[in-house]
């Protein structure tokens, strides 16, 4: 009895410890967001987990109480709702529309203003003590003003970026992309030699203007927004960017190409997928049980609404869903009642949907999705053939990048009809399809990592805990135009034009010379005189 009073003292003393030696992290996520915030959301869970305390603002409180996690701020209700409110007609509008202007409005500098909010201010300027904060966790979007935190608390910042990495975001991280490898976010374009001259020379246009434009949008207001709610000694918002020690990335080799990164650029892709505790509802499990021939399943986000597309495309869909029966269709959708007459019986729809669990099910065969970057790196994950319909921002360029890898069918929206995606169905559902082989090849290569994206992550925010900025590269010291060496070059031209003008004219030098040498020995005269003649 005594032995076991012993060990069970040495067991709760030695758990004690562990959780006393955790670090207290501050993770600030102000966009609201849905498909963004499952990455942080696993991200903070998974800290919490390893026995740090993590104090979260969001907008998306948890569902079920996690040990160690704790909601400080709630900020839902703050701006309108993104879950389950986009249209196609919306779709549409913002497509025409300057991506950059149109998310920094949005969604960076109006959101800097949240900052003023009554619980952000108690923070702000009473910030904890007993323990303090080690590290302050910042999305990566539009709102770069929350690295100011950092400032303030006096604690290194992390940075993560849940969408695809903006041109604007790889150069503060004193990252190089180089244009003619690295596909930017907001274009169609594939990476590496798959790009033509002519789509080089837009991608790299396209990285220094959607850059420039970024940083006259929010330089002045931002730094601004940071003196007002931060402190006036606060420094300009690029220097603040500049400060951040780590970025974790919702990125992967095998994803958009490979391509050299810093050691304070840290892929992540995957994190929310592998520690995952979402579960198939018993009806669902035994729906997808049941469904022996295979289950396509169709999917626009947690945003866009499958059933506000225009009643003739969903016709259409109906037409070739029913004509691969007896294979089943589950469709997310929020709202049946809007939908046309007509639903095929082999389909089945639902509100909500937990995605996670529902590809990794041996039965669903194909996924048809508007190419988020959640939902087509857990298809990958699970290796889930797809088919694409890319709508606006980032979608053009997930689509693309795994069409050339024949994981997937790219359909453009304007052409979704019954032939195009019955045709698209036939071909991934196949017998022995390469779609199939070629997603299960890439989910091998996708898994195949000496550590898991979740302890990598950890990992590195613990060392910058240890050890701040000990990685600061610097190329942060450098212009984006000395990276590429056009002054370097600029120098070898000039000098080899120089060097090339004064050969010329010293060979010219060197024929005149020579002439009349020959002429003075010929006619005894430095000219020819036209009697000699």
């Amino acid at each position: 009895m005594k032995t076991c009073i012993v060990f069970l003292s040495i067991l709760v003393a030695t758990r004690l410890l562990s959780v006393c030696s955790g670090y207290r992290i501050l993770g600030v996520f102000p966009v609201n967001a849905k498909s963004h915030n499952i990455v942080f959301e696993a991200l903070m869970k998974g800290l919490a987990r390893r026995g740090h305390r993590v104090d979260v603002i969001t907008h998306f409180p948890l569902q079920k109480p996690v040990k160690n996690y704790h909601e400080i701020v709630n900020l839902d209700g703050s701006m309108e709702r993104l879950v389950n409110n986009y249209s196609m007609k919306f779709v549409k509008e913002i497509s025409l529309v300057d991506p950059v202007e149109n998310m920094v409005m949005l969604y960076g500098n109006r959101i800097c203003d949240f900052m003023g909010f009554d619980e952000m201010q108690q923070l702000i300027n009473n910030p904890p003590t007993n323990p303090p904060y080690d590290v302050v966790i910042v999305e990566a979007f539009m709102a770069n003003c929350y690295f100011g935190l950092g400032h303030v608390l006096k604690v290194p910042v992390v940075a993560v970026c849940s969408s695809g990495a903006y041109p604007w975001l790889v150069e503060s991280s004193g990252n190089d992309d180089n244009p003619n490898v690295v596909p930017s976010v907001f274009l169609s374009h594939g990476a590496g030699p798959t790009m033509t001259l002519w789509e080089r020379v837009k991608n790299f246009v396209s990285n220094r203007r959607d850059t420039s434009k970024f940083h006259a949008l929010t330089g002045d207001y931002q730094t601004k927004a940071m003196r007002k709610y931060l402190g006036p000694d606060v420094p300009d918002i690029r220097e603040m960017e500049k400060s951040v020690a780590l970025t974790l990335v919702n990125d992967h080799p095998v994803i958009f190409g490979v391509k050299p990164v810093l050691p304070t650029w840290v892929h992540i892709a995957g994190l929310h997928i592998e520690e995952n505790d979402e579960h198939l509802t018993p009806e669902l499990k035994r729906w997808l049980d049941d469904s022996v021939h295979g289950v396509v399943y169709l999917s626009f986000g947690s945003m866009v609404l499958v059933e506000s597309l225009p009643k003739e495309q969903l016709e259409e869909i109906y037409a070739a869903f029913a004509k691969i029966a007896p294979m089943r269709v589950l469709m997310k959708v929020v709202d049946e009642s809007v939908l046309p007459a007509g639903l095929p019986d082999n389909v089945v729809t639902m509100p909500w949907i937990p995605q996670i669990p529902l590809l990794a099910h041996k039965n669903v065969k194909v996924f048809i999705t508007h190419c988020g970057l959640g939902g087509i790196l857990e298809a990958l994950y699970y290796g889930v053939p797809m088919i694409g319909v890319p709508l606006f921002a980032d979608q053009f360029r997930n689509c693309r990048a795994f069409a050339e890898k024949e994981t997937l069918i790219q359909i453009n929206f304007k052409e979704l009809s019954d032939k195009v995606l019955n045709s698209a169905l036939e071909r991934i559902t196949r017998d022995h399809s390469s779609y199939k082989e070629k997603a299960v090849h890439y989910s091998k290569i996708f898994k195949d990592q000496p550590i898991s994206p979740m302890n990598s992550a950890v990992f590195w925010i613990e060392y910058v805990i240890r050890n701040g900025q000990a990685l600061r590269p610097p190329t942060l010291d450098y212009t984006w135009w000395q990276l590429a060496g056009l002054d370097v070059h600029l120098i070898i031209l000039f000098a080899f034009v120089l060097s090339s003008a004064m050969i010329f004219m010293s060979v010219k030098l060197m024929v005149k010379t020579i002439s009349k040498l020959i002429i003075r020995n010929f006619y005894g005269t430095d000219k020819v005189t036209k009697k000699s003649q």
